[in-house]
C-alpha cells in the first residue's frame, strides 16, 4: 500500500495495536527470511535488562558514532515521535523512507499471510532499515525478555544485560532467576557477555546459559570496575578500570550512580569490540561518553525550579531516580507530578515516590492503561492535603509551576508516556 502521508502510514502501522505483545520468533523469522535475513548481515550489539537498556545503547551508539563507524540505533518506545525508533548515526529515519518500510513490510505481511503484532513488524523494518543504509554496527535494545523477543534473531557478537528486576511479570513472571534466563538467552554461541547483575541467584543464572554457549561473561564490579567520582547537578565523572585499561575523570552526561553504571557497561562492550580488532581508543571512548543524549531520562528542562523529567516506571528505576534526586540537587521541597500505568506495582511505586515527595500532584496520561488518579489518593499513606488530583497533564503540570518557588524541584515521572506528554507541553510552552 502507498500512503499519502507520514500520519497515514502511521495511523496503518498502529492498527497492528502496539498494546498487543506476542513472545514468540516464528513470524518475525519467516519476515525477516522472506527480506534475505538483513538482521544477519550488520554485526550488532543486542542489549537486554529490565532497566538501563535505553541508555545503555545511547552510551554504545555514541562511543561507535565517535570511532568512526556508521551505527544504527533501534530502541523503543519513543518519546516524541515514532521516528525516534529507528535511527543512523542519531538522525531519526526520514518520513519518506519511513512510508516506505511500512508498505514494503506490509506487502510481505500479505504475501505471507502473517498476523504479526506492532513490534514484530518494526523489529523487522529496523533490520531491513539499517541494511539498505550500509550501517557497518547495530546497537539493539530488546523490547521485552529476551528468549522470545523479536529482536533475538540478530545473533549479536556482544551481549549486554544492564539488570534484573520485577517488570513486566504478567509476561515474565514474578521469579528473578526465570527472568534471569529470559534476558540470559540472547546470549549467542561464542559470544561475550557483558553484565551488571548485583543478585547472586540470577547472576548463576546467566553464567550458566554463557557456559553452555560458550560465550565469555564479564561482570561489573569484579571484571572491570566504575567508579562515580564527581557529581553535580548538570554532569557527573566516573573512573573505569578493565584489566590494564583505566580512563580517569570521563564526563557522564545522564545523571545518577545507575548511569554511571550503563556507562561502565558500555565501555565494557566497546573495548570487547576493541580486543577483537575492531579500531577504538581511549580518545573516543571518552568523546562517545561525554556527547551521549538520552532524552526523558533524569533529563533537567529549567531551573529556579528544576524541572526534572524521568521515564521511572518501575519499583527499581523508582528506587534509583529518588536515590538520583537527593544526590544530584539541591531542593528545599519536592514536588511530584505522577502518572502511572494500572498495570504496574502502583503501591510499592507510590511508597518510594511517598519517601521523597513534599507535595504530589496526580495526573493521567492519554492511555488506556493508564491509572485513574483518583483511585490513589488514599493509597498513599500521608496527608491528603499534600495530594492533588488534576486528569490534564498541562494543567497539573502549571499547578507544580505556580507552586515550585525558586529552590524547589519539580519531578515528573511514572511512566514514558505522562513524560512523553509532559516533554511535549513544556516544549511547546518554552516556544511560544
Amino acid at each position: 500500500m502507498d500512503f499519502a502521508n507520514l500520519q497515514q502510514a502511521l495511523n496503518s502501522l498502529y492498527g497492528l495495536n502496539p498494546g498487543v505483545i506476542k513472545l514468540g520468533l516464528g513470524n518475525t523469522r519467516r519476515l525477516l527470511d522472506y527480506f534475505g535475513n538483513p538482521q544477519l548481515k550488520v554485526p550488532t550489539i543486542h542489549i537486554a535488562g529490565t532497566n538501563g537498556k535505553g541508555s545503555t545503547a545511547a552510551f554504545i551508539e555514541s562511543i561507535l558514532r565517535s570511532s568512526g563507524f556508521k551505527v544504527g540505533l533501534y530502541t523503543s518506545p519513543h518519546l516524541l515521535h515514532f521516528q525516534e525508533r529507528i535511527q543512523v548515526n542519531r538522525s531519526l529515519i526520514p518520513a519518506p523512507d519511513l512510508m516506505d518500510m511500512i508498505s514494503r513490510v506490509q506487502r510481505a505481511v500479505a504475501i505471507l499471510e502473517l498476523p504479526v503484532t506492532f513490534f514484530e513488524f518494526t523489529t523487522v523494518m529496523a533490520f531491513l532499515y539499517f541494511l539498505e543504509k550500509k550501517t557497518e554496527w547495530n546497537v539493539i535494545e530488546v523490547g521485552m525478555g529476551g528468549r522470545l523477543d523479536a529482536t533475538r534473531l540478530c545473533q549479536a557478537k556482544v551481549s549486554v544485560i544492564t539488570s534484573i528486576g520485577l517488570d513486566h511479570t504478567q509476561y515474565l513472571g514474578n521469579d528473578l532467576n526465570r527472568i534471569a534466563y529470559e534476558k540470559a538467552c540472547i546470549i549467542n554461541n561464542f559470544g561475550t557477555v557483558i553484565a551488571h547483575i548485583e543478585n547472586e541467584a540470577a547472576f548463576d543464572v546467566v553464567k550458566n546459559v554463557a557456559l553452555e554457549r560458550s560465550a565469555p561473561i564479564k561482570r561489573s564490579g569484579k571484571d572491570f570496575k566504575v567508579e562515580l567520582k564527581t557529581i553535580s547537578s548538570g554532569s557527573q565523572t566516573i573512573d573505569f578500570a578493565l584489566g590494564d585499561i583505566h580512563l580517569e575523570d570521563v564526563e557522564v552526561p545522564l545523571l545518577g550512580r545507575h548511569q554511571a553504571t550503563n556507562a561502565g557497561l558500555a565501555l565494557a562492550a566497546c573495548l570487547e569490540l576493541r580486543s577483537q580488532g575492531i579500531p577504538m581508543n581511549a580518545s573516543t571512548l571518552r568523546k562517545g561518553l561525554e556527547s551521549t543524549r538520552w532524552e526523558g531520562r533524569m533529563e533537567i528542562i529549567s531551573r529556579h525550579p528544576t524541572i526534572v523529567l524521568d521515564c521511572a516506571h518501575n519499583p527499581d528505576a523508582v528506587r534509583k531516580l529518588t536515590y538520583a534526586l537527593r544526590e544530584n540537587f539541591p531542593f528545599q521541597r519536592c514536588i511530584l507530578v505522577l502518572g502511572m500505568m494500572a498495570d504496574k506495582p502502583i503501591d510499592e511505586m507510590l511508597e518510594i515516590f511517598s519517601k521523597i515527595a513534599d507535595h504530589i500532584i496526580l495526573t493521567k496520561p492519554h492511555q488506556k492503561r493508564a491509572m485513574d488518579p483518583k483511585k490513589l489518593t488514599h493509597r498513599l499513606q500521608r496527608d491528603l492535603n499534600q495530594i492533588e488530583v488534576i486528569n490534564d497533564i498541562s494543567h497539573a503540570l502549571r499547578t507544580a509551576k505556580n507552586a515550585a518557588k525558586p529552590d524547589d524541584l519539580i519531578c515528573i515521572a511514572g511512566s514514558i508516556f505522562t513524560v512523553s506528554e509532559a516533554k511535549q507541553f513544556l516544549t511547546n510552552e518554552t516556544i511560544a
